[in-house]
């Protein structure tokens, strides 16, 4: 039964919704930083940033496995600051974020290089996997 469940939990599927696509910078004004190094992406797609990295975290408010998880992506995005830039969209709000890195289930953890290659992951993650995937994806 715990597998089951487990099972259950590990992943969400986003509601479809059309929006059209609109491009924009990781630095422009469709961004909100929080104080603890997670910038809310609020619309657009999202660009690669020549500096660093960006992680982004692809979830929704509906969404259990995205609530468990939030907590690990800020205390670990605290850890990694000086890696990676951290981003967190709302597949609701931000469609065409979703959609340019094809976003099927939540979360969504996707790494963006500078070089615009994406490294992608799907479900729930304790702190230990999430920071063993980043090791993986940064390096």
């Amino acid at each position: 039964m715990t597998t089951l469940l487990s099972a259950a939990i590990a992943a969400c599927a986003p509601s479809n919704s059309n929006a059209s696509e609109t491009s924009a910078d990781a630095n422009e004004s469709t961004a909100t930083q929080g104080s603890d190094h997670v910038t809310e992406w609020k619309e657009g797609t999202i660009s690669p940033d020549a500096s660093q990295p960006i992680v982004i975290d692809f979830n929704a408010v509906w969404c259990p496995p995205c609530r468990m998880f939030g907590p690990v992506y800020h205390a670990v995005a605290a850890k990694y600051a000086a890696k990676a830039r951290f981003l967190s969209v709302d597949v609701d709000s931000v469609p065409a974020a979703a959609g340019q890195f094809e976003v099927s289930s939540i979360p969504q953890i996707s790494v963006l290089k500078p070089d615009g290659t994406v490294k992608s992951t799907i479900g729930y993650m304790s702190e230990e996997e999430f920071i063993e995937f980043l090791d993986s994806a940064l390096n």
